[in-house]
């Protein structure tokens, strides 16, 4: 393994603590621990580790407590977890473990024991989430799988494209680290805001670069999209120079290779609502999709759009006062 896998070490037994510590490093992990109290989901969010042991004693024994609101959150739910606890603890809690839990090992594990359960349960990760590298966010198999879902249940849903503006030539000019910054910081917005005002069941996608996909319900869609962008919008000012937000554009190379004023960032958002289950397959859906995003890209800014075409005779347009 390389360290570029990160394990988060939640376990509060100092001792115990430090074998495991001197194990994962010598199987060449890089391991992170979480401070004392510290609320561990959102410190999950912060380190997207690829994997997890922590101690079902932890905080008081409410470390199972804490798997459940890790596997009920969908920024840390695809984390892997390992929980090590003790045997009596494993009898009375046997239900609690099948509801949060990827897997158990009894305390003191034994390091062979250890290593094998690490191993599988990264690959494991790999193999059914196909999480995006960057942000962790669900990839292009499970956002197709989840499109799928929804189709054929028949149920009414809000499917939205996210799509960052003039984001190849900030990335030209501030770097690849800057870039990656706002890419993961535009993932927490969208994330942030399908929480804030969507449903439970909603479902946020990194289709890879500077593309997202939002599913919720038709009723969320134009809450979440306004919010989205009004955010990002102030998070923009952050990533430019003084000079760059002043003149509000920087000297860039277009895409077709010539220095021209490149607009700062912005966001287009394509919402198409499925209200009236018309849409009845992956194929139509991003023709719809397509049709709006090449509406959205000659717009000034960041906007939203929502198709009602099969309601009215048009594609309504609702662009955001700054």
């Amino acid at each position: 393994m390389s360290l570029d896998t990160k394990i988060v070490l939640a376990v509060p037994d100092l001792k115990l603590r430090e074998i495991l510590l001197y194990l994962l490093r010598a199987w060449e992990y890089s391991v992170v621990i979480p401070q004392e109290k510290e609320n561990i989901v959102e410190y999950l969010k912060r380190e997207n580790p690829s994997l997890i042991i922590m101690d079902a004693a932890l905080e008081d024994k409410k470390g199972l407590e804490i798997c459940k609101a890790i596997k009920a959150d969908f920024l840390t739910s695809y984390i892997p977890t390992i929980v090590l606890i003790d045997k009596r603890q494993l009898r009375r809690d046997l239900l609690s473990i099948e509801q949060g839990v990827d897997d158990y090992l009894i305390k003191p594990p034994d390091p062979i024991d250890l290593e094998i359960r690490i191993v599988l349960a990264l690959r494991s990760a790999a193999h059914h989430f196909n999480a995006n590298a960057l942000t962790r966010l669900p990839g292009n198999k499970l956002i197709e799988m989840e499109l799928i879902d929804r189709l054929d249940s028949g149920n009414h849903f809000s499917f939205h494209y996210i799509d960052i503006d003039n984001f190849k030539s900030y990335n030209d000019k501030y770097g690849y680290m800057r870039g990656n910054d706002a890419i993961i910081e535009t993932a927490r917005i969208i994330s942030r805001n399908v929480k804030a005002r969507g449903n439970g069941k909603d479902f946020v996608g990194h289709i890879g670069g500077d593309d997202f996909v939002v599913i919720t319900t038709p009723e969320k869609a134009e809450p979440i999209a306004a919010g989205t962008i009004k955010e990002f919008d102030k998070m923009t000012v952050g990533c430019y120079s003084s000079p760059d937000i002043k003149n509000g554009f920087i000297v860039a190379r277009d895409r077709s290779g010539r220095i021209a004023n490149i607009p700062l960032m912005s966001l287009s958002i394509a919402i198409v609502n499925n209200a009236s289950g018309n849409i009845s397959n992956l194929f139509e859906l991003m023709d719809i999709t397509t049709e709006l995003k090449k509406y959205l890209k000659g717009l000034a800014g960041s906007n939203f759009m929502v198709n009602r075409r099969i309601l009215d005779k048009g594609i309504k347009k609702r662009k955001e006062n700054k």
